[in-house]
């Protein structure tokens, strides 16, 4: 009896443990195919050519099934229509869309009579979807002739009497979309680079700028003229341009389809990159400027070394850019942050000391060091009053005064003079410096002015007065 019983334990306990192992497998599987989904998100575009109009049937799929997607329509877009992988209505709108791992989107865009057509941002965008491939067929049924190009490779191409069906696809989750009337050959130049152009000896243009970029897809349209239009991936260039003119042009593309929808209020750090790259000159002054500023701060290997790490990234944007520059030189710095802002005006390259400030023995976690060049700067105001000292700004400071309990000192900015006990001193050059609205003070001259002591290890700069 006691045998039976045994048997029947063990026996229990085989199935028990066999019951748990497979629900683990399962789990994993299932977490598997989760992760590999989230590996192979892709949109699937199908664009029917009409009179006067493109319907669009759109699909993602492998979505995260976990997450709410908000959808960005674009704004030529019509009659929008969005199911879910089930084909239920997306009844929550736009901004709150069903969970699931596809997503289905139908709308029209209104194209028009004409001799060419640009769709830039045409497609449906979910945000914060990572998608890893785009496909896009085309069915022109209308147009008897021309050509159609996208912002990833052509793929297939199939011409019948009734119709010209295209298939592109590549990575670029919105790929802009091009048409002209006049039929055009497709013609392989450096890896990445395809030229369609109405010649058939059309130059194939080789430059040694573009190898930093050999795994991006650019689609280059030869146009007549010098005109230049950048769409993402999709670059019309005019065949008047220089071999320098189209060199700067395609590199500028390439940057394009980094920044993504934010480039065109960044079009000058967009400018400068291409020109760091390129070797040449930019055309714009802040652009001109911010390139300066780069290159008399940091050295070849590290200019090198930004090339890389910008060129190889998928996204760009200014934090992105501060964040390798930072890691480059081991010290923080916002210079692309700062110079995103609109206007003319170009912040300097400031990078931030990590070290701590010791002033009379205290630390001051509110004071930092920033160098500029083979400067160490600090911030006027926070340390002097760290100091004892109280500040007073003149108009447009052009004076400023420095007093403490026992010292005065008058500055005459203008004049680069100042006064200290009833005596006139003369300056070289202006001890204070404005960069990005702060007014800052160079080392040296805390001591050489208000005899302060400034001495500095690995950890920390030591100030005693």
């Amino acid at each position: 009896m006691k045998k039976v019983s045994f048997l029947m334990t063990t026996g229990l306990f085989i199935i028990i443990f066999a019951a748990i192992i497979w629900q683990w497998s399962a789990f994993l599987d299932k977490k598997g195919r989760i992760a590999e989904s989230r590996r192979d998100t892709s949109i699937v575009a199908t664009v029917k050519v009409e009179q006067n109009q493109l319907h669009v049937k759109q699909t993602f799929d492998g979505l995260d099934m976990d997450r709410q997607y908000h959808a960005v329509i674009p704004a030529q877009a019509t009659e929008v229509k969005c199911t879910d992988g089930e084909g239920n209505p997306c009844y929550g709108g736009y901004e709150q869309l069903p969970k699931g791992e596809k997503m289905h989107f139908e709308f029209t865009i209104k194209s028009g009579p004409g001799l060419a057509l640009l769709l830039n941002d045409w497609l449906i965008v979910l945000k914060d979807a990572t998608i890893n491939k785009t496909r896009l067929e085309i069915i022109d049924q209308y147009y008897s002739r021309g050509t159609w190009v996208a912002g990833v490779p052509l793929k297939g191409y199939k011409q019948t009497e009734l119709l010209h069906y295209y298939v592109f696809e590549g990575v670029n989750s919105t790929p802009s979309l091009y048409w002209q009337d006049k039929s055009l050959i497709k013609l392989t130049g450096q890896k990445g680079i395809d030229y369609y152009t109405t010649q058939k000896e059309q130059i194939i243009y080789e430059f040694d700028s573009l190898k930093f970029f050999s795994d991006k897809h650019l689609s280059v349209v030869i146009t007549d003229g010098q005109r230049t239009v950048r769409g993402n991936g999709l670059l019309l260039a005019g065949n008047k341009l220089t071999d320098k003119e189209l060199e700067q042009q395609l590199v500028l593309a390439y940057f394009s389809s980094k920044f993504g929808a934010d480039m065109g209020k960044e079009n000058w750090i967009l400018e400068a990159l291409a020109s760091l790259v390129t070797k040449q000159e930019p055309v714009n002054a802040k652009s001109r400027a911010m390139v300066e500023e780069l290159v008399k701060t940091m050295t070849s290997e590290e200019i090198t070394a930004f090339i890389n790490y910008f060129s190889e990234e998928s996204n760009l944007g200014g934090n992105t850019l501060d964040e390798y520059l930072s890691s480059i030189k081991g010290m923080n710095t916002n210079f692309f942050s700062m110079n995103s802002q609109k206007g003319p005006g170009v912040f300097p390259l400031l990078f931030k000391d990590a070290r701590s400030v010791i002033v009379n023995g205290d630390e001051k976690n509110e004071l930092a060091a920033v160098i500029k060049g083979d400067q160490y700067l600090f911030p006027l105001v926070p340390t002097m009053d760290a100091l004892g000292y109280q500040i007073k700004l003149g108009p447009e400071f052009t004076t400023l005064e420095i007093s403490s309990a026992s010292n005065t000192y008058y500055f005459n900015i203008k004049n680069k003079t100042f006064v200290h006990d009833g005596q006139s001193f003369g300056l070289l050059e202006n001890p204070f410096q404005n960069l990005n609205g702060e007014w800052y003070l160079e080392k040296h001259w805390l001591n050489a002015i208000f005899k302060v002591q400034v001495s500095e290890n690995e950890e920390r700069f030591i100030l005693e007065s």
